[in-house]
């Protein structure tokens, strides 16, 4: 019997051509679509959880309140939170840490490879708690002695052009021992929260001064770390007792009040946003967005298998009397049309697979992934795959199989089945929804595209095209950096040099200060953020002075001068730069406020129009802009505006100038507009994917649409003939078949209009600058649609309207 419903199905795919390559193509873009969503949210919701014991590991994140009542998370505690901590909790199993030293020049020992590196600093544990693939060494000994160093695969290449590197060497430039390489990691999967390049033994810091600091240290911010429970622990009641064990170690006099907490590792992606430090931050709101996308295009390719079906059921009335009164029961009919349905979406989903296979070296590089869809693949994608098929052949097949098994073997024998009543308010309900979809997909892609242009256009508040920026990355370039500034001023293609510790779009931590203006009688401090500059900062970045004057580069006159933007203006009160004194008591160091020793009295001097120096989804802040030669921040940047001839060869040029000063300085430098790019690169994603799934959702509407109206233009021949001979125009005939179909479009549209509206708003709040939706991009919504629905039915009723009506009424 099933073999006799395969041979069936497969007949009847062939003997309707059209529909059935209609209902394939459309199954087909549904499939593909979603399969490729759905790999993408699948590698997101895995975060981390490649490592073996992922459901057993917490890190330990840090709340703290300081003594003025600021209240921030960090995800770096003290050495002995964990040291102190693994010996008085024996649920904890095992514990993983490490440390950052900054960055150094790294080279093989003959110094022909050398690269700048960020210095990680591991405990011995940390490859058995979080355990990377290793391809060489053991994971369990590769950080126990001092100057071990682990490589990455791509590391190992980049250094030695080979894998095979166990007890070969390489040198730290602030280290005279040599550091032996003793495991090569498989490279670090992309969802993964940690990256690194190298990583080297904890053990390898060796001073007395860090061994005196480490043994007492119970309330620094300095270690990242990680514990691994036991599996029967409770995280709760660890946390607390960890909690109480703090309080009684730390120091009695420190105001500031620290409480611990214990994060899942699979939590980390997802909830660290308010989390200081993290770097690597998904967006489940976008999960949500992404996998209704991936529904709503396979949801529209099963409509409109249900719409042809039934509108193409009275074709196929006869047969199935036949089978009822041959005794097929309606359980026999129900697996009969299941399994046309099966089949078409068997097909349909070896059609997506290949294409799956094409896209993906597109698709990883767009959504910076690394995925695939092989025998290879995690399982549970492919138990996903299976369910899917089984869910869109029951979508695509139960609503007809229960209809047409339903009817009375009499009724189907005994004329033909007349559809136009019974089942076309469904049929209507099903092409309304899919053009519902279709209309909000085309508004949000508008919206989406308005507003990134929006993003790329807005006067930012200084001019970002053209400027390099170059880091300072030794003590010597830095002492030299007015040399060197004077040395690229000299090259022709250099209009303006500037120095700072940070720049406008910073990537790295913006430095955060207490700022007090006791003048007004405030004695509370507020949070600004704080820039060093010298003289030639806004004239490089074309930032307008509002009042004062900028800063001069004349002995150290102006080492207790600030110029302040409007926002900060505002909270301190002050209209007019008169040299008003502001006290700094303390700096925000990634969360750790430090007080320092002596508060920084500076000089208002000037007020600048403000400026966004970060993404335009934060609104601007209060920034305080040092003279870079002040007590907090050094500089680490030279900002040059330059021209756009011969940018290669001014590249080459000022290479040889920092070289000229430190010989051993890897010039490293990036184009500021670029880095912006960075900020809305997930938007641009979300742009990108709006637009591919509207044009799908469109072209799959379009093509169940091109079958109904193929259908509807068979059915209503006769009519058609009679009508034209009582005297119907042409244009009559084109107006009367396509007006249902219309009607049907603009009750789409009244639906999807407010629905997109809310969608879009809502999205729109994430920016704290964005446009204002304007009606024209729901009345282009829906005359596209209108237009998109007239053009796709066009081809079948001009045909029908110019048939000769002699062909039409010549036979019953």
């Amino acid at each position: 019997m099933i073999r006799n419903y395969f041979k069936i199905a497969w007949r009847n795919l062939l003997r309707n051509k059209v529909f059935s390559f209609i209902n394939i193509f459309g199954l087909t873009i549904g499939l593909t679509s979603f399969l490729l969503i759905a790999l993408y949210i699948f590698d997101e919701l895995t975060f981390d959880g490649f490592h073996s014991q992922a459901n057993h590991i917490y890190r330990v994140v840090n709340q703290k309140t300081s003594a003025d009542g600021k209240e921030s998370k960090v995800s770096s505690v003290a050495f002995q939170i964990s040291e102190g901590s693994k010996s008085d909790f024996p649920e904890i199993k095992k514990v993983a840490r490490y440390t950052g030293a900054g960055r150094s020049n790294i080279g093989t020992q003959e110094n022909t490879n050398v690269f700048y590196e960020d210095l990680i600093f591991a405990s011995n544990d940390f490859l058995q708690v979080l355990d990377f693939e290793v391809l060489s060494g053991d994971p369990k000994t590769a950080l126990n002695a001092p100057f071990s160093v682990v490589l990455t695969e791509e590391s190992a290449q980049k250094y030695f052009h080979s894998t095979n590197v166990i007890g070969k060497f390489i040198k730290v430039d602030r280290d005279t021992i040599p550091y032996t390489i003793t495991a090569v990691l498989k490279n670090i999967p992309v969802n993964s929260h940690l990256s690194f390049n190298l990583l080297f033994s904890e053990s390898s810091i060796n001073n007395q001064r860090f061994k005196d600091f480490v043994s007492s240290d119970w309330s620094s911010d300095s270690f990242n770390t990680y514990l691994l429970l036991d599996p029967k622990a409770d995280a709760g009641n660890l946390q607390a007792k960890l909690n109480q064990l703090v309080a009684t170690k730390r120091d009695k006099t420190v105001k500031d009040k620290y409480t611990y907490s214990l994060q899942p590792l699979k939590d980390i992606h997802f909830y660290s946003a308010d989390i200081e430090g993290q770097t690597s931050q998904g967006n489940l709101t976008h999960i949500y967005i992404f996998a209704v996308l991936a529904a709503f295009v396979l949801i529209i390719a099963c409509i409109n298998y249900m719409n042809l079906t039934t509108a193409r059921f009275a074709n196929r009335a006869r047969e199935i009397g036949v089978r009822k009164t041959a005794g097929a029961t309606k359980k026999n009919l129900i697996s009969q049309f299941i399994t046309e349905a099966l089949i078409v979406t068997l097909i349909a989903l070896c059609l997506s697979i290949f294409f799956v296979q094409i896209l993906l070296p597109y698709f990883n590089p767009f959504t910076q992934k690394e995925l695939s869809l092989g025998l290879g693949t995690d399982f549970r994608i492919w138990i996903g795959v299976g369910l899917i098929v089984v869910l869109a052949s029951l979508m695509s097949g139960m609503y007809p199989a229960l209809i047409q098994s339903g009817i009375k073997p009499i009724v189907l024998l005994k004329s033909k089945i007349n559809v136009g009543k019974g089942n076309i308010s469904v049929r209507r309900l099903l092409v309304v929804f899919q053009f519902s979809l279709s209309i909000i997909m085309i508004v949000a892609t508008t919206i989406v595209y308005q507003q990134m242009k929006y993003v790329e256009t807005k006067d930012m508040g200084f001019n970002k095209e053209q400027l390099l920026i170059v880091d300072i990355n030794s003590g010597k370039v830095r002492k030299g950096a007015e040399t060197i500034k004077r040395e690229f001023n000299k090259l022709s293609q250099v209009k303006q040099v500037a120095l700072s510790s940070r720049v406008p779009g910073e990537w790295k931590n913006l430095l955060q200060v207490g700022v007090k203006n006791e003048n007004i009688g405030s004695t509370e401090g507020k949070n600004m953020y704080f820039l060093g500059v010298d003289d030639q900062f806004l004239k490089t970045y074309d930032i307008q002075l509002l009042n004062g004057r900028n800063f001069t580069n004349v002995g150290a006159g102006d080492s207790t001068a600030v110029i302040i933007n409007e926002t900060a203006a505002r909270q301190l009160g002050v209209t007019t730069a008169s040299n008003q004194v502001i006290e700094i008591p303390s700096v925000d160091y990634s969360g750790t406020i430090e007080k320092l020793e002596n508060p920084f009295y500076a000089r208002v001097v000037g007020i600048v129009k403000d400026f966004n120096f970060q993404s335009l989804h934060q609104a601007v802040s209060p920034m305080v802009i040092g003279f870079h030669k002040n007590p907090i921040q050094n500089t680490d940047y030279f900002s040059i505006r330059i021209s756009a001839e011969n940018i290669k060869e001014t590249i080459k040029q000022m290479d040889n100038v920092l070289k000229s000063i430190d010989p051993d300085h890897l010039f490293e430098y990036h184009f500021l507009d670029k880095q912006w790019e960075l900020f809305y690169q997930q938007d641009q994603i979300q742009q990108t994917i709006f637009m591919v799934v509207a044009i799908l959702t469109i072209l799959i509407a379009c093509l169940g649409l091109f079958g109904l109206a193929t259908y509807a233009a068979e059915q209503r021949i006769k009519e058609i003939g009679v009508r034209k001979v009582l005297g119907a125009s042409i244009p009559g005939i084109v107006m009367i078949l396509t007006r249902d179909f219309v009607n049907l479009v603009l009750i789409a549209a009244m639906i999807a209009f407010p629905v997109s509206w809310w969608a879009m708003h809502t999205w729109l709040q994430n920016f704290a600058y964005h446009i204002e939706i304007k009606w024209w991009v729901f009345a282009l919504a829906g005359i596209l649609a209108i237009g998109i629905a007239l053009i796709t039915i066009s081809y079948h009723t001009i045909k029908a309207a110019l048939m000769n009506p002699v062909k039409s009424l010549k036979s019953e």
